[in-house]
């Protein structure tokens, strides 16, 4: 059974500022250092590849306005996602995703697909979705500001004047959870954010990188947005 903590009207822009208990996500008690990966190796196993340039959200309220759902919980496990196929007239390229599944799931504002089952799948863009699986142990702790994920259809670019001639697509849209289990992914690069148990730093591994604080902080009602 999924937890709920859910705003009244459903999805609000102020829904984490006052009024409503924030889920039990202080974040993983800091102890001895152990065998487990570090933050950074974390980051660097599953970031995407490449640079990005975006505008930095105005602030986790805001970006929770914007999102269907947002959730807390642990990582129960990484495994491999969905391939996206690029194709051009004398270009075909694969890239692959990695799904977090996500257990014990509070959901903090708005509201999971009623499809949902206990755990919630989340897409995204590892440069390297084997070593990310690998290397992310279960129990991190996650927080995420979440919308649907692309439904896979051949989508046409619109290059070389003709339509037709570029596109990406998801050759098998419904892989890497259950059948019938919605996917989805993050809002923002802000949205997606981990802590390992027993560290005192947080992970966006969504291109941001990593930096001290408590995964608390980045519910929204807090202010840690970014390292």
């Amino acid at each position: 059974m999924l937890g709920v903590c859910v705003c009244a009207g459903a999805l609000l822009a102020g829904c984490g500022r006052g009024g409503v208990a924030a889920p039990d996500v202080a974040g993983p008690t800091v102890g001895p250092a152990t065998s487990e990966p570090s933050a950074a190796e974390v980051f660097t196993a599953c970031s995407p590849p490449g640079i990005v340039d975006h505008d930095p959200i105005e602030s986790l309220a805001i970006l929770a306005s914007e999102s269907t759902v947002v959730i807390a919980g642990d990582i129960d496990r990484i495994q491999p996602g969905r391939d996206t196929t690029y194709s051009a007239p004398n270009q075909t390229s694969t890239t692959g995703s990695a799904v977090i599944v996500v257990r014990d799931v509070t959901v903090v504002a708005g509201k999971l697909d009623p499809a949902a089952d206990a755990s919630v799948y989340i897409e995204f863009g590892s440069g390297s979705p084997e070593q990310c699986t690998r290397t992310v142990p279960p129990g991190t702790a996650i927080v995420a500001y979440l919308e649907p994920a692309w439904d896979g259809a051949r989508s046409y670019v619109d290059e070389y004047l003709d339509p037709t001639s570029v596109y990406t697509e998801i050759e098998e849209p419904g892989a890497g959870r259950p059948a019938g289990q919605p996917l989805y992914q993050a809002a923002a690069l802000e949205g997606l954010v981990w802590q390992l148990p027993g560290s005192a730093d947080v992970i966006w591994p969504l291109h941001l990188g990593t930096g001290p604080g408590s995964i608390r902080e980045a519910l929204p009602d807090g202010t840690l947005a970014g390292p």
